[in-house]
């Protein structure tokens, strides 16, 4: 049996800097939006009970972690692949980096015990 699983890759298209952590043009990073590393830790944001304006959501102002992971290994992986697109769209929208689904083939076999 056939299966793909799908992760979004980002690199780095302009630098930019965040208080643990900054970002120069060629760097990659994985999408996790339940990434939790010390390096993407941004200051919690009061005004989080509240809908977020389109700036505070382009700058990240409403999470306390930058939903992204260094290691290909933890990048958030999805079957069904308009979700992966329409994450990816959302990440080249904010112009920071240039989002690319990226595909992971896998093979398996079921055999009866």
């Amino acid at each position: 049996m056939n299966k793909s699983l799908y992760y979004i890759e980002c690199t780095c298209i302009k630098d930019c800097s965040y208080p643990n952590v900054d970002f120069h043009i060629g760097d990659v990073v994985y999408y996790n939006p339940n990434a939790a590393s010390n390096e993407m830790y941004l200051y919690w944001n009061y005004r989080q009970e509240r809908h977020a304006t389109e700036e505070e959501i382009r700058n990240y102002k409403w999470k306390s972690h930058l939903p992204y992971t260094r290691q290909k290994k933890n990048a958030k992986k999805w079957q069904i692949k308009r979700y992966v697109d329409w994450n990816a769209n959302i990440i080249n929208d904010i112009g920071e980096f240039k989002a690319v689904v990226k595909e992971i083939k896998v093979t398996y076999e079921e055999e009866e015990l």
